[in-house]
């Protein structure tokens, strides 16, 4: 009973954070606005969409004259219910491609983002906490190839290590889903961090960088998961928001400011 009397205000105190984690993301709007810092991110988000519109004019355009060259079918001695479901049958194929295709569009909208947006986080990341008062690393010259090879490291190891949580969730049998819901949380909030700690210290620090984030990067992680699912702004806003809470989060413990 003592065991469990001494217990109970660490898990307390660690769901707590990860609610914090979870609703911080919330305010990245506010936040963003009052300190003007859209100018990061509107950019990159407008070249991305005017690029996937494009992309999605070009492919529409290129549907209909796939389908405008297809062969008419002679339906004029058909019976009326064969031309009703041959019109259900036409309305079902519309929609069925019309889904396939936003999914397609999603999918590159998402790859554009990491080759467009993600770029601009470090300034934006770099731009709060410098506001903070806390002080980001410089690296000049040949440091810079150093840093890669140990964040290539440091990318390897942790891919390595979500595999084997992977494979150990596989043990827990009937408790697996939510256990994977939690672990998987945890890894994506943490990759939020990683912006943060890129720019305050060195890949083999990340891992100490982390260990006081721990449940705060789990609810940041499980935000994320469930706002990608909102359409289209979910994909376009939730990485800027989660970013922009985890640099926050990280700022607001180490310059004393709650």
């Amino acid at each position: 009973m003592l065991y469990d009397n001494d217990l109970l205000p660490h898990i307390t105190v660690m769901f707590n954070r990860m609610a914090r984690g979870f609703v911080k993301p919330l305010e990245s709007f506010s936040y963003i606005s009052q300190n003007r810092l859209w100018g990061y991110a509107i950019v990159p988000l407008l070249l991305t969409t005017a690029i996937v519109v494009l992309f999605g004019a070009a492919l529409v355009i290129y549907l209909a004259s796939v389908e405008g060259h297809l062969p008419a079918l002679d339906t004029q001695n058909w019976p009326a219910i064969l031309l009703w479901l041959l019109k259900i049958l036409g309305i079902v194929l519309k929609i069925i491609i019309l889904l396939l295709l936003f999914a397609l569009l999603m999918r590159v909208f998402l790859i554009l983002f990491s080759i467009v947006v993600i770029p601009f986080m470090s300034p934006l990341v770099e731009k709060i906490l410098v506001a903070e008062g806390i002080t980001t690393l410089k690296i000049r010259g040949l440091e810079i190839i150093g840093f890669i090879f140990a964040a290539l490291v440091y990318n390897i190891k942790m891919l390595l290590l979500q595999l084997l949580a992977a494979l150990l969730l596989m043990l827990t049998g009937p408790l697996q889903p939510a256990l994977n819901f939690f672990v998987s949380g945890y890894f994506v909030g943490r990759s939020y961090f990683d912006y943060v700690f890129e720019l305050l210290g060195r890949p083999q620090q990340f891992a100490q960088m982390a260990r006081g984030y721990r449940a705060e990067a789990t609810g940041l992680g499980i935000f994320s998961s469930l706002f990608v699912l909102v359409p289209v702004a979910g994909a376009i806003f939730t990485p800027l928001l989660c970013v922009v809470a985890a640099t926050r989060i990280y700022a607001t413990k180490n310059s004393g400011k709650n």
